[in-house]
C-alpha cells in the first residue's frame, strides 16, 4: 500500500486536516506547519489523489480528446501540438476513439463526462454534436470537421478550397478523367470536398464524371480496394486524389501489387503527407494537412475558454497549400 495522508500527518507532527489544507492549497495554514507538511510529503514521496482532489474543487486538470482514431498520424500530430499548449498549464489529455461511429462517439463523450473532464477537444462524427453534448457543462473545441450549430469554438481547414485547388492543379496539366477516393459520404468534410471537386470542373469548363467519386472509409483497406476498382475500368482515370494519408498508403500498396507506375500510368495527389514522405519515390504531391497549426489553435482556443468561459464563439478557418512532388505528369498540352 502507498503512502497515505495519515502517514504524512504523522511524519509532520500535524493533523490530517492540516495536511489536507496544505495539499488543496487552502488559506489559513500556519507557514511553519505548511513547511513541515511539504518536507514530509517530499521525504515520503506522497502523491495526493488528484481525482478526489479535483472532484472536491470541481477541477480535474484533465482535457478529454474524442477523435476518430487515436493511431491516425494526422490525429497524433494535432493532439501533440495541442498538448504543447495545454500541458505547461497543468492539463493532461485523456483520449478515446470513435471509429467514425456516432454511437461510439456518444459513448466516448459519456465516458468523458464520468471522468469529470475540465474541457473537451473533439473531431465530430455527428454533424451536430450539440444534440447530445450537455450544454455549458465544460468548454468544447472542435477541429477538422465543422459543426452545424456553430456554438463551439472550431478550427477547420477549408476542405472545399483544398479540393478545388487539387482538381484545378490536375486540370491545368491536361487531366480531365480525375477520380477522388475519400471516406464516409455522410461526413461534412466530404460534402465540402465534393463541392470543391465539382466547382473546379465547372470553372474550367469541364464535365465531372459521377463514377469517379468513390466514398468509403478512411482506411488502407479501402484505399487498396477503391484504387483497384478504378484502374481496372475500361477507361481508367489518368489521375486520382486521395482523401487522406491513410488512404494514400493503401493506394500505394495496391500500386506496388499491380505494378502500376506513378506518374507514368496514373498521377496521384494526397490530402496529407505520408509519415515517411522523404523515403518514397516518387515524392507524392499533397495538400498540406497542417496538424501543427490546427493543434496549436485548438489548444489556445480551449485554454482561453477555460480561463474566460463567456468569450464569443470563434471559428478559425485555415487554408491548405499544394506541396508539389513528382507524382503528377502533364498530358495533352
Amino acid at each position: 500500500m502507498g503512502v497515505t495522508i495519515k502517514d504524512v500527518a504523522k511524519e509532520a507532527g500535524v493533523s490530517v486536516a492540516t495536511v489536507s489544507r496544505v495539499v488543496n492549497g487552502m488559506p489559513n495554514v500556519n507557514e511553519e506547519m505548511k513547511a513541515q507538511v511539504e518536507k514530509a510529503i517530499a521525504r515520503l514521496g506522497y502523491k495526493p489523489n488528484q481525482l478526489a482532489k479535483g472532484l472536491k474543487n470541481n477541477v480535474t486538470n484533465t482535457i478529454g480528446v474524442v477523435v476518430t482514431d487515436i493511431s491516425d498520424p494526422f490525429i497524433i500530430g494535432v493532439t501533440r501540438a495541442a498538448e504543447k499548449i495545454l500541458r505547461p498549464e497543468g492539463y493532461s489529455l485523456l483520449m478515446a476513439s470513435t471509429d467514425n461511429d456516432e454511437k461510439k462517439e456518444r459513448e466516448c463523450i459519456d465516458m468523458m463526462d464520468s471522468k469529470c473532464v475540465d474541457g473537451l477537444i473533439i473531431s465530430p462524427v455527428s454533424n451536430d454534436i450539440a444534440t447530445f453534448l450537455k450544454a455549458g457543462m465544460y468548454p468544447v473545441a472542435a477541429f477538422d470537421r465543422n459543426t452545424l450549430s456553430h456554438i463551439y469554438d472550431t478550427v477547420y481547414v477549408d476542405k472545399e478550397k483544398a479540393m478545388f485547388s487539387a482538381v484545378d492543379y490536375l486540370l491545368k496539366r491536361g487531366h480531365t478523367n480525375i477520380a477522388m477516393i475519400s471516406g464516409e459520404k455522410k461526413l461534412s468534410t466530404n460534402f465540402d470536398r465534393y463541392n470543391g471537386y465539382l466547382r473546379a470542373f465547372f470553372e474550367n469548363d469541364q464535365v465531372a464524371r459521377k463514377e469517379n467519386l468513390l466514398f468509403g472509409t478512411f482506411s488502407r483497406a479501402y484505399g487498396m480496394k477503391a484504387f483497384k476498382q478504378l484502374v481496372t475500368r475500361k477507361e481508367a482515370p489518368t489521375a486520382v486524389i486521395s482523401g487522406s494519408a491513410t488512404l494514400t498508403e493503401g493506394i500505394l500498396i495496391q500500386v506496388r501489387k499491380m505494378g502500376v507506375r506513378i506518374p507514368e500510368d496514373i498521377s496521384l495527389i494526397s490530402f496529407g503527407a505520408l509519415s515517411l514522405q522523404d523515403l518514397i519515390e516518387p515524392q507524392i504531391t499533397h495538400s498540406k494537412e497542417m496538424q501543427e497549426e490546427i493543434g496549436t489553435h485548438i489548444g489556445e482556443m480551449l485554454l482561453s475558454r477555460l480561463r474566460t468561459p463567456n468569450l464569443p464563439v470563434r471559428l478559425k478557418v485555415l487554408e491548405s497549400n499544394i506541396i508539389e512532388g513528382d507524382s503528377v505528369k502533364t498530358i495533352n498540352l
